[in-house]
């Protein structure tokens, strides 16, 4: 979900991808995690028994074991689609799931040569989410939740064809990742806030944007029951951010989270402590001394606290169907 705020909040955000390769060593089960999406995911760690994901485009890394397609600011629909709503400027970094996919078929033949199928088939694949900063392009762009709303089967379509991509090419094992609940981040909070009550839901989130994003995960799941209906073979995973998220918001005191709402990394800016002229990593914000008792890093992002709960939620379950780690 949408663009990194700072090299800090690279550090800080836990890495979705890292929770693959805890899952890969843990249940030494794969060869590799390719791992395709936005600033949500970056390259890992050597914690668990795989190296760093390496960048897709470096000219020296060897991707066996891995290789990370994710780009900052990565919309599932192409520039071609933005331009058509007149989006252009609100699209900041080019690497849509088309390209993401190009990236990977370049880099495949160094992967497995000959033999992509028997090998892309003991790797795991962690394909998004994809669709959140396609609607931050809309939602920032002067459209309202219900108009971008109107461009969701068109957005989900396009993730379930690249998924279809990847099985062609081989791919078994496939996590396919929903969208977060928008209308609980501060960035929503601050920027859309309104002073009626009917605007919000009973813990405090803007519920056009969640109804928003409640609404893409519900064609996703479609999209995905169908796809395992198609390949029987495949093992697609639907990996529930929404109700990981919620439910930390819900109950913060189960996580370990004193506060919710206000960001980390902040400024300052009002109740959120977030400005959007002068986020993390810009002059005037600074950090918090305990960011593990706050869900928002930086109003866009979570803290590593939170992915370390929404990884265990998609290894073990309950917000991944099926489990990852599964007998």
């Amino acid at each position: 979900m949408g663009r990194q705020s700072s090299s800090a909040a690279r550090r800080v955000v836990v890495v979705v991808c890292a929770a693959m390769a805890v899952a890969a060593a843990a249940a030494q089960k794969y060869n590799a995690v390719y791992n395709f999406g936005d600033s949500i995911t970056d390259t890992g760690n050597l914690k668990f028994g795989l190296p760093f994901l390496p960048p897709s485009k470096s000219t020296s890394a060897d991707f066996k074991k891995g290789a990370n397609m994710a780009i900052t600011g990565a919309t599932a629909m192409d520039a071609n689609f933005f331009r058509s709503l007149g989006l252009s400027d609100k699209i900041w970094n080019n690497g849509p799931i088309s390209f993401q996919i190009q990236w990977f078929q370049q880099i495949s033949s160094s992967v497995c040569g000959q033999n992509c199928k028997s090998y892309l088939a003991n790797s795991l694949f962690v394909f998004g989410e994809f669709g959140g900063n396609d609607y931050n392009a809309m939602l920032f762009g002067g459209y309202s939740a219900d108009q971008a709303s109107t461009y969701t089967s068109q957005i989900v379509d396009t993730i379930s064809n690249g998924v279809e991509k990847l099985i062609a090419m081989g791919a078994v094992d496939v996590v396919v990742p929903g969208v977060l609940p928008i209308g609980c981040f501060p960035i929503y909070l601050t920027i859309y806030g309104t002073s009626s009550s009917s605007d919000y839901d009973s813990l405090g989130c803007l519920k056009k944007f969640n109804d928003l994003s409640t609404n893409h995960n519900n064609q996703l799941k479609t999209k995905i029951s169908a796809l395992q209906s198609k390949y029987k073979s495949a093992r697609i995973m639907y990996a529930d951010f929404y109700s990981g998220v919620y439910d930390m918001v819900r109950n913060p005191g189960n996580y370990g989270f004193s506060t919710v709402f206000e960001t980390c990394c902040g400024s300052g800016g009002g109740k959120f402590n977030y400005n959007n002229a002068a986020r993390c990593g810009m002059s005037g914000a600074s950090a918090c001394s305990n960011p593990a008792s706050h869900l928002s890093w930086d109003g866009i992002h979570l803290t590593e606290a939170a992915y370390k709960q929404i990884t265990d939620g998609w290894l073990n379950g309950p917000y991944c169907s099926p489990a990852i780690l599964h007998s």
